[in-house]
């Protein structure tokens, strides 16, 4: 029995969506897994210590980095344990991961460089906006749309109102 047109084109376009989804699958999920290695194509181009402490073990005990492919497209915001080293390179145990937030022209996600609620806290990560009037001259700037905290107790991303938020502003001219 021959196959109709139709039968191709509805074969052809369910391959498609299959291609489709796999492609649209999004950044594996590495939450309890041990980075380095990250998965092939993958890799943190970013991160900073989110100490719990003032003891040395403690002063990098939790990370947040961030999750690239290949690209140099970030995917995700990672949030770490210190597990060992291998060498001199640190070996992190992922406890959480959120997506890495759409930005608009002029903004930036700042990481470990944020106040909440006037306090220096090196687990915020925030959007801000360096296009605001003036902002050349701020010594910080307010987050817009997103905010999250690293709970260092839990290792989870938590959300936090950006209106609690200012982060530093690394351009400032001084």
């Amino acid at each position: 029995m021959r196959a109709t047109p139709s039968v191709r084109i509805t074969a052809a376009a369910i391959a498609g969506l299959c291609l489709a989804q796999a492609v649209w699958a999004g950044p594996p999920n590495l939450v309890g897994k041990v980075v380095p290695p990250y998965p092939q194509g993958y890799r943190s181009n970013t991160g900073s210590c989110v100490g719990s402490g003032s003891e040395p073990e403690q002063l990098c005990a939790r990370s947040i980095a961030t999750l690239d492919d290949d690209q140099d497209r970030t995917l995700q915001l990672l949030a770490a344990e210190f597990v060992d080293r291998l060498g001199d390179e640190p070996r992190w145990r992922i406890t959480d991961a959120v997506p890495y937030p759409a930005l608009r022209r002029d903004e930036l996600v700042a990481i470990a460089t944020c106040q909440r609620d006037g306090v220096d806290d090196a687990g915020v990560a925030a959007i801000i906006d360096t296009g605001v009037e003036g902002a050349s001259g701020l010594d910080m700037l307010p987050a817009v749309r997103w905010a999250v905290r690293l709970d260092r107790d839990t290792g989870r991303f938590v959300r936090v109102a950006p209106g609690r938020v200012r982060c530093y502003n690394e351009g400032t001219s001084e």
